[in-house]
């Protein structure tokens, strides 16, 4: 069983760790928890403490920690995804198969050719509140020792108020000479990759022009047009077997 708490939960001096929040009644009434129960925290930061349940109460789960590490699954080089928001349930899909692949944060990106409307800022908080909740749900999942980020929804022209530094990568169904392992080789080692993938029916021609005066470097993914919800898993699937982790 693996559980994500903050930092302030965490009392290396004592080795305990607190459970708390929505997670206590999961462990209590959904998975049985016991005293004596061995179980994996992770403190978002990327340090896994293996743990044995002491205490269970109502509001906390007090926890013995027996040992610590540095998470081995947390990638090399930090990749964001700046995702064009796709409609339906695709945005979801993304963000899970992203997480799983080693993504370390997500921005909702609405472009010219987005489909989706936010009709209010509640409305977009409420998206993200969702998508996080994905998030933290498939780090556990595939044993990640953070619960990447996922940004507030931003438009096209704010995006690049929101980034900074980095190699910076836009795959573009145009772009017929430049690959994709010609840039990482090229460029790499980066401390940072920033990946800008577009909607259904891609970036306008203003757009890409657009990121690269801001830095990004236009890439072809081969002689086929991938969709949205491949395109980025993609990609980042690429960019982790180049890098090798």
């Amino acid at each position: 069983m693996r559980f994500f708490v903050p930092d302030t939960n965490i009392d290396r001096e004592a080795a305990k760790a607190f459970i708390t929040g929505s997670d206590v009644s999961h462990l209590r009434t959904v998975l049985r928890a016991e005293p004596g129960d061995a179980l994996t925290l992770c403190d978002t930061a990327g340090t896994v403490y293996s743990c044995v349940i002491k205490d269970i109460s109502k509001d906390c789960i007090t926890c013995g920690i027996t040992g610590s590490e540095e998470c081995p699954s947390e990638p090399k080089v930090p990749v964001i995804l700046l995702q064009g928001v796709p409609k339906g349930e695709k945005m979801e899909f993304i963000i899970q198969k992203c997480v799983e692949l080693g993504v370390n944060g997500i921005i909702p990106v609405v472009t010219e050719r987005t489909v989706v409307k936010f009709d209010t800022k509640q409305d977009a908080a409420k998206k993200v509140a969702r998508w996080q909740k994905i998030a933290a749900e498939a780090s556990k999942q595939s044993g990640r020792g953070i619960v990447p980020f996922i940004g507030d929804v931003v438009k096209f022209k704010d995006v690049f108020n929101v980034i900074d530094g980095g190699l910076r990568i836009i795959p573009y169904e145009n772009e017929h000479e430049k690959t994709l392992k010609d840039v990482l080789r090229e460029r790499l080692p980066a401390d940072k990759i920033y990946l800008f993938i577009g909607p259904e029916g891609g970036f306008s021609m203003q757009e890409v022009e657009t990121s690269v005066s801001e830095g990004f470097t236009p890439v072809t993914l081969g002689t086929r047009i991938l969709r949205t919800e491949t395109a980025g898993m993609a990609t980042l699937a690429a960019i982790r077997y180049e890098i090798g982790d």
